[in-house]
């Protein structure tokens, strides 16, 4: 039989039809043994509908939901500080809503400054350059400026994002992070600070520095109740009509209720399901559950969206240097191949080569800040929890 020939009649089958869905046929000719690959092709979801999933910080204090515990938390850390003069952090996950917590608390205290440290900082001269604006103090050259600064009429408030990104997970890599820290101790009588880490570089710097030691009060950042997120997609879909696809692999016991059911029966059915696989996946990670909702859109017509609920592939067993490369990744939020290589040493094409083979499966995104003069690399959301549990089960890291 002529493999080949049935390859390409398939093919020109698929063309000519102009199906959404494919299965080519390969032929493995080692073993002699036939395997199917399924190919789809996404539906072009119009632009205007994917503008209400956009992950972006929300401005508006009153569209932020599910954080009235944590808004409460850093009402009481600041009343705390009028007495006790401790600077508060805030430790979350990516793509928890960390961002549009800080900008909620604008109710809070409207004198807030909020220094959005998006790009890694590596010497005294670049942290000094952020600071000086939102402490309003031109003049400073030095950090040590900054610890005398004049004293201003009434409190100050400063929130400084990322404090992880004034280290590099090297020999001395260390220092501008420990004076950043010897700053806040030295200003805090006037200062209220307020610093945001992520999860992961501070349960590494808590191992090798003890950082937590020096904030009094911390707020971790709780999963978003599964109500909550729920209403949160209602709310972005108002004005459509959702319908819910049968998932690709479902439950016998799911089968059988829709065999059993009438249409509107089947449609809460395939909802409830959709939403208990959303809720698994993201775990109270309000991107993570945005993502899973675009990935999940099949079709959008009109005022109607068909949805079928996403199935991450699996990444695979990846390799230690693999696993190694993402977990400083995690520890910084995001690190240049310059960086990496200086954290690794293994060799400056050694680490680009393993960045370009995870941003082919789709585990990494590159990112060019304004300010920076080469992109860096951060970990895609969707495949977070596969990557975290091969770095807990492999490398033995307690972050999950």
């Amino acid at each position: 039989m002529d493999f080949k020939n049935i390859f390409y009649k398939i093919v020109d089958f698929v063309m000519h039809y102009g199906k959404m869905t494919y299965e080519f046929l390969f032929l493995d000719e080692k073993e002699e043994q036939s395997t199917v690959e399924e190919v789809q092709e996404r539906a072009e979801i119009p632009e205007a509908y994917l503008q209400r999933f956009r992950l972006h910080p929300l401005q508006d204090a009153k569209q932020l939901e599910g954080r009235d515990e944590e808004i409460a938390m850093m009402q009481r850390g600041y009343e705390n500080w009028k007495i006790t003069r401790s600077p508060l952090l805030i430790v979350g996950e990516f793509g928890a809503g960390m961002t549009s917590l800080l900008n909620a608390s604008s109710a809070i205290y409207p004198h807030a400054r909020i220094l959005e440290n998006k790009i890694n900082i590596s010497n005294d001269e670049e942290l000094v350059s952020e600071l000086k604006n939102g402490l309003n103090y031109p003049e400073a050259r030095t950090l040590k400026d900054l610890e005398t600064l004049p004293k201003n009429d009434g409190e100050q408030v400063i929130i400084f994002e990322n404090i992880e990104r004034l280290f590099l997970r090297k020999i001395h890599g260390f220092h501008l992070l420990e004076d950043f820290l010897l700053l806040i101790h030295a200003t805090k009588k006037d200062i209220f600070w307020v610093a945001t880490i992520n999860q992961y570089s501070y349960y590494y710097l808590n191992q090798v520095i003890n950082f937590g030691a020096n904030f009094l009060s911390v707020i971790r950042l709780q999963p978003i109740k599964k109500d909550i997120i729920e209403g949160i997609i209602q709310e972005r879909n108002k004005g459509y009509e959702c319908v819910y696809l049968k998932p690709g692999t479902s439950s016998g016991t799911l089968s059988q209720q829709l065999k059993n059911s009438d249409a509107s029966a089947k449609q809460q059915l395939l909802k409830e399901d959709f939403f208990n696989k959303l809720h698994a996946f993201a775990g109270g990670n309000i991107s993570q559950a945005m993502l899973f909702w675009k990935r999940s859109l099949a079709y959008v017509k009109e005022k109607r969206v068909y949805i079928k609920a996403y199935e991450p592939k699996p990444i695979g067993q990846l390799t230690l240097e693999e696993l190694f490369v993402l977990e400083a990744i995690l520890q910084h939020t995001s690190l240049s191949n310059n960086e990496l290589y200086s954290i690794l040493r293994n060799s400056n094409k050694g680490s680009k080569l393993i960045l370009e083979k995870l941003m082919e499966n789709d585990l990494l995104y590159a990112k060019t800040y304004e300010g920076s003069f080469e992109p860096e690399y951060q970990i895609n959301l969707l495949h977070l929890n596969a990557v975290k549990a091969q770095i807990h089960e492999r490398l033995n890291r307690n972050i999950l």
